[in-house]
């Protein structure tokens, strides 16, 4: 599932191009993509993009009559501005001068998302999400409370979206692993300088990693490749900063990726599933 690095620097990446020129027409909308009917999505054609934007995973792109387009892809959708409309197309925003923009999703699953929003409905839509991460005034006090709020295990507190916004399993696996802390730890019980620590990687990571995928994001999202990944599907790859293996638990939806001497004092932590299938 594309994160805040990879949607952010699309957005960066392609910002002029998708407000350069009117919408001519949107002439793929699948009815399973597409999950609002007023006002129709048909009338973008003739308005222009105004900016281009993104809260949490979400894509955000608002035009001159004041609605917004959101674009939510999920675990399998992907955007492409540019190139050949494939069956994989699920929309498809054609402009008067330039490159379409194409939103494809492939499985069966039928997840991916566009909404077209009046502005009192995208409020409403975004109510739930948490700060943004980039933000500055997501500053290590802001953190700190959004910890005591929701005193969940770090892992599972990283990809809370009311906790904080646009992380998913593949960087909350990559701030932990640069914060040296464990995936079970509990963030309300984190030391101050451990969360200081938590704070440094979750601005420098996504940062950084926002700041190195935005010149390949020239014909749209980029791809899992692209990513530079230090432990996240990296299982038995040595960790880039001890050199032990890296490990894996696994559960239905997600799986959490960790270096054990950098992050777990050395201590292995049981794989969920495995186990579960050793007990079958």
């Amino acid at each position: 599932m594309p994160e805040l690095p990879e949607l952010e620097a699309f957005v960066i990446a392609q910002r002029d191009t998708l407000t350069a020129a009117p919408v001519a027409a949107v002439p793929v909308a699948h009815f399973a993509t597409v999950k609002t009917i007023d006002p129709p999505i048909a009338s973008l054609a003739g308005s222009r993009f105004t900016s281009v934007g993104r809260r949490a995973k979400r894509i955000l792109l608002e035009s001159e009559a004041g609605d917004t387009l959101v674009l939510h892809l999920m675990s399998a959708g992907k955007l492409v501005v540019g190139g050949k409309r494939t069956k994989t197309a699920r929309l498809v925003v054609e402009f008067e001068d330039g490159p379409d923009l194409i939103m494809t999703e492939t499985g069966s699953k039928r997840r991916a998302a566009a909404w077209l929003l009046h502005p009192d409905a995208l409020a409403a839509e975004l109510a739930h999400i948490g700060p943004e991460p980039l933000d500055p005034a997501f500053t290590v006090a802001a953190l700190k409370g959004q910890l005591e709020a929701r005193p969940h295990q770090l892992h599972a507190f990283l990809r809370d979206q009311r906790a904080v916004a646009g992380i998913g399993r593949a960087f909350a696996n990559e701030i932990l692993h640069a914060a040296m802390l464990s995936p079970y730890q509990r963030g309300a019980i984190l030391t101050e300088e451990e969360t200081e620590r938590l704070h440094a990687a979750i601005t420098g990571v996504l940062g950084g990693a926002v700041e190195r995928l935005v010149p390949l994001s020239g014909t749209g999202l980029t791809t899992k490749a692209d990513r530079g990944y230090a432990v996240h599907d990296r299982l038995g790859q040595p960790c880039p900063r001890c050199g032990d293996a890296i490990r894996r638990v696994s559960f239905e939806e997600h799986t959490v990726f960790y270096c054990p001497t950098c992050q777990t004092g050395g201590r292995t932590l049981a794989d969920r599933r495995l186990s579960r299938l050793l007990r079958e």
